[in-house]
């Protein structure tokens, strides 16, 4: 576990949030699984997008608190062999932030899900990271049963995937009156910093320009409404059960771990790994929560692969 220095203020005010923390609150009102089953196609909100590259579309979900930006060291690259399309889920970067409550996994996958079918995309390769994972996770469960021949593979990069314990800064975002407190007090560019430092391992590799980018997200419109939202939804009260449908996710799938990751633990890759039945783990070391962002070309050759052995 990697120690940061705080300032006296800043360390006075996370103290009190860490020991609060023990009281964060999931929304119990989140809706379960079994009543976003139901498949719509109506799209009443759209999610922002952007797509380089021609071939077999290949969609990047990205993590929570972040966007389409931290794909943004590996667009280029698989854009010379494949379609490659970016999304910011609802209440991130470019995408609405409605003052709503379904920010749940299961919406997330339902608006995503309704965007690739309003897209006609068709061999699709699905890659998502951390609660982006969660979310393509779903995705993937949901073009299994209604569109089966849509999907060609999955990619799951840290991702969440079965109850866990949460992080702290996830625990004191979901703690009422102090969630609202820290995420409306402190500095921007002082938060996103230190989640950042949570999600490297080196924390010389953070660069100063993710920072202005992510703190400039976090300044937009309902963007902090959007982001406590999300944190209260983050792991649905039925995921246990939910879970139960990845050992019918035949699709080849890959998971991506990071041995030291400080989010998302390897077990949950391990497990990950034991119950989708036609996936293959890689694991790495030397890098944190998000390899894509933090040594993008340890991640490139095992994604050129497996979408190139895929595509074929």
């Amino acid at each position: 576990m990697k120690n940061h220095p705080l300032n006296p203020t800043v360390l006075l005010l996370l103290f009190v949030a860490l020991n609060f923390s023990a009281c964060a609150v999931m929304d119990k009102n989140t809706p379960s699984w079994a009543q976003y089953r139901i498949p719509d196609q109506a799209n009443e909100l759209q999610l922002a997008s952007n797509s380089i590259g021609t071939g077999d579309p290949v969609l990047l979900i990205h993590g929570f608190g972040a966007s389409s930006y931290s794909w943004r060291h590996i667009v280029e690259p698989l854009a010379h062999k494949y379609r490659i399309i970016t999304i910011d889920l609802k209440g991130f970067g470019e995408s609405p932030k409605p003052r709503d409550d379904a920010y749940s996994v299961y919406e997330q996958a339902r608006l995503v899900r309704n965007f690739i079918l309003e897209n006609n995309l068709k061999d699709l390769h699905i890659v998502g990271h951390s609660y982006g994972g969660g979310v393509a996770l779903a995705t993937s469960i949901y073009l299994s049963t209604s569109h089966p021949n849509l999907q060609k593979s999955l990619v799951l990069i840290d991702s969440i995937a079965y109850p866990q314990d949460l992080p702290d800064f996830v625990k004191v975002l979901a703690t009422p009156i102090l969630g609202p407190l820290v995420i409306y007090a402190l500095p921007n560019t002082f938060q996103v910093k230190n989640l950042l430092k949570k999600v490297y391992f080196n924390d010389a590799l953070i660069p100063q320009d993710a920072i202005e980018h992510y703190a400039n997200d976090l300044s937009k419109p309902n963007a902090k409404y959007a982001v406590l939202a999300s944190v209260q939804q983050m792991l649905p009260k039925d995921l246990q059960q939910f879970s139960d449908n990845y050992i019918n996710l035949t699709i080849p799938s890959l998971i991506i771990w990071s041995r030291e990751d400080e989010i998302v633990p390897l077990a949950i890759g391990k497990r990950l790994h034991e119950n989708l039945p036609n996936s293959k783990l890689v694991i790495m070391s030397g890098v944190g929560h998000a390899v894509q962002e933090e040594k993008p070309r340890l991640v490139l050759p095992h994604l050129q692969q497996f979408l190139d052995t895929q595509s074929h």
